[in-house]
C-alpha cells in the first residue's frame, strides 16, 4: 500500500475524497481476501478429497462455524493490512514527482 503512495495521492489531486479513497481500498482488500479464500478452499478440496477418500472412504468434514470464522479472520486481517497503512499513506502530502 505505501508504494501505492503516489497514486492515492493523484486520486486525491483530482477531487476524490479521503473517504472515496478509503472506500475503494476496502472494496480491493475484500475482492482479493474473497478471491483468496475461494481459491485457497478449492485448492484444500481438490487435493483432501482424493487424499480422505483413499485413506478412509469418507468426505473430510469442517464444523461450517470453524471455516466461517478462518474465512472472517482472513478477511478481517486482509482488511486491516491494507486500510491502516492506506490511512498512513493519505495523511501525508504527495511526493514529489
Amino acid at each position: 500500500m505505501l508504494d501505492r503512495r503516489r497514486e492515492l495521492g493523484t486520486l486525491r489531486l483530482i477531487g476524490t475524497t479521503r473517504r472515496q479513497v478509503l472506500g475503494m481500498v476496502r472494496w480491493e482488500a475484500l475482492l482479493v481476501a474473497t478471491a483468496g479464500i475461494a481459491l485457497g478452499t478449492a485448492i484444500a478440496l481438490a487435493t483432501l478429497v482424493p487424499m480422505m477418500r483413499g485413506l478412509t472412504g469418507e468426505d473430510p468434514y469442517v464444523p461450517p462455524l470453524t471455516y466461517a470464522g478462518f474465512a472472517g479472520a482472513a478477511v478481517a486481517l486482509g482488511l486491516a493490512a491494507t486500510a491502516l497503512p492506506a490511512r498512513a499513506a493519505l495523511r501525508r502530502t504527495t511526493p514529489k514527482p
